[in-house]
């Protein structure tokens, strides 16, 4: 089932006993959760029928034996595991878990949560393939253009097809960026409760790429406070930590390249053909090369690759990563 199913199930008042949700997009997991916990939990019983747990710090049998303990205060109980990417679970747990979620207790509800997901193990081909499952991925751009629609329908508003269509355009497939976006442009409606596409034209601004490339320009001007505060900005945004590195990576390289053709005594254009590039990248790139000598970048490109490696295998914070790069790249 997809999210938009999910969740109007819930506040239809239809709620699963379980749900692995997973998937890149955090806003439709963190949506799931929230419409979860406004149909089970109240200021009464939330001490007593709310429980969260983080997979790697905590075993199947702590979720299982909260999901199968009667609630105290009555009612159905919530059980949320987040994060289950982060830990392998031992063979035991596995079973205690894919045991459970075949029968699972009727007055409980367990939520576990993953980002990415290896299908060839058993584990996760038996997640994804129950009937409690969510894939939460950001859809394409198409289809994010009637989600709008969907989305400001549901708020009162009409969104007219252009605003939608320009709204995606300026801010790409994030659905957690387009639903921020449209509260703003539905505020700024107000009682006329439509959204025009010159109200998405005065209000929202090119988000997809302008902030990316606001970060990497504060890292080739050497301005750490204001890449960090940039950085920050896109992860509450829900951009993709990967796809930040990939774009600093790409700078970087860009730089080191000009930097080489450059000792060579060569122009901009006889640069761009030697590196297969546009004119005026080359020309804003050597706009900055005279901040950075060949070991800094060399070393900024060995900082790229370490960086990478963690992202992709340690397990650690991923914005505690970015943030140890882009010191080091400010300070080379």
């Amino acid at each position: 089932m997809t999210p938009d199913q999910i969740l109007h199930d819930i506040k239809e008042g239809t709620v699963a006993p379980f749900y692995f949700l997973y998937g890149l997009e955090s806003f439709y997991r963190v949506e799931i959760v929230q419409a979860l916990t406004h149909q089970l939990i109240t200021a009464d019983n939330r001490d007593f029928n709310l429980e969260n747990f983080e997979a790697r710090e905590t075993s199947a049998g702590d979720w299982v034996g909260a999901a199968q303990t009667l609630s105290f205060m009555g009612g159905s109980k919530l059980l949320i595991v987040r994060n289950l990417h982060e830990t392998t679970l031992e063979d035991s747990d596995q079973k205690t878990l894919l045991n459970y979620v075949a029968d699972p207790a009727p007055d409980s509800c367990l939520v576990i949560t993953a980002d990415k997901v290896d299908r060839k193990r058993k584990l996760y081909k038996a997640l994804t393939s129950h009937k409690g499952a969510v894939p939460c991925e950001a859809p394409q751009e198409a289809g994010l253009i009637p989600w709008l629609k969907r989305r400001a329908r549901s708020l009162g508003y009409e969104l007219q097809a252009e605003a939608a269509r320009k709204m995606v355009e300026r801010v790409g497939a994030k659905p957690g960026i387009l639903a921020k976006e449209l509260e703003k442009v539905i505020t700024y409606a107000g009682k006329t409760k439509t959204v025009t596409g010159s109200m998405v034209g005065e209000l929202v601004g090119e988000i997809k790429m302008e902030n990316a490339f606001a970060l990497t320009e504060a890292l080739k001007e050497k301005k750490s406070e204001k890449a960090l505060r940039l950085l920050r900005n896109q992860l509450d945004h829900g951009e993709d930590p990967v796809k930040i590195l990939g774009l600093i990576a790409w700078q970087f390289r860009t730089l080191w390249e000009v930097k080489h053709y450059q000792a060579q005594k060569l122009g901009a254009r006889k640069i761009a053909e030697q590196m297969g590039a546009k004119p005026f990248l080359v020309e804003k790139a050597m706009q900055y090369t005279k901040n950075f000598n060949r070991a800094t970048l060399r070393n900024g490109i060995k900082s790229l690759f370490e960086a990478d490696r963690e992202l992709k295998t340690s397990g650690k914070d991923p914005q505690g990563i970015l943030e140890s790069l882009l010191l080091r790249l400010c300070s080379g």
